[in-house]
């Protein structure tokens, strides 16, 4: 379903699945059925450091912010941190691309929900993920937020990546540039139109 770069985009109601969908294309959740197949491989008959190898190069961002003890500044660093090398340069870009340079010191526990978003966000752009996931990336955003936002999604599908995004209904600023909708219904896709 996701074979090819782009921007895809889950359509669905509360409970139709498209969480469970996200996590399953991140490898986050072994499917019940069938197979996920990452260049030609099916993912879950890897060895386990295969699977990680390949896990690192994911980002998934939840629907509600997950952040940890500490910095704005050091939760958007996480997923650099731990993938072994942090990039200030790239880091404080996304961070100021996010509005997020005047709060960077604040811990976690004091940032609105749409800065604890924003962290999340900048702590998945940074690791060049391939692809990214982002389940409801529009809750708690601002519009600037949220325009910034599709502009770097479009930026990861014009250079060949691929980003898959859950949501309830089509963002406005996503129309121009979404390359596939998939809609789903109990855990189904019952279409999938290609827009570009």
């Amino acid at each position: 379903m996701f074979a090819r770069p782009g921007i895809y985009v889950v359509l669905g109601p509360n409970g139709a699945g498209k969480t469970t969908l996200l996590k399953i294309a991140s490898l986050i959740l072994k499917p019940s059925g069938g197979s996920v197949l990452v260049d030609g491989v099916d993912f879950w008959g890897l060895s386990e450091g295969e699977r990680d190898v390949i896990r690192r190069r994911v980002a998934y961002v939840h629907d509600k912010p997950i952040l940890l003890r500490g910095s704005a500044k050091e939760n958007a660093a996480l997923g650099m941190r731990i993938r072994g090398e942090v990039d200030e340069a790239l880091l404080e870009h996304y961070m100021r691309r996010y509005g997020l340079t005047d709060v960077e010191g604040l811990p976690a526990s004091r940032l609105s929900a749409g800065q604890a978003k924003a962290v999340t966000l900048v702590r998945a752009l940074t690791v060049r993920p391939k692809p990214l996931a982002l389940d409801e990336p529009f809750a708690f955003l601002d519009d600037s937020r949220a325009r910034t936002l599709v502009e770097d999604i479009a930026r990861i599908a014009e250079g060949g990546g691929t980003a898959l995004v859950a949501a309830h209904y089509m963002y406005r600023e996503l129309r121009d540039v979404v390359s596939y909708v998939v809609e789903i219904a109990s855990g189904e896709a019952r279409s999938v139109a290609k827009l570009r």
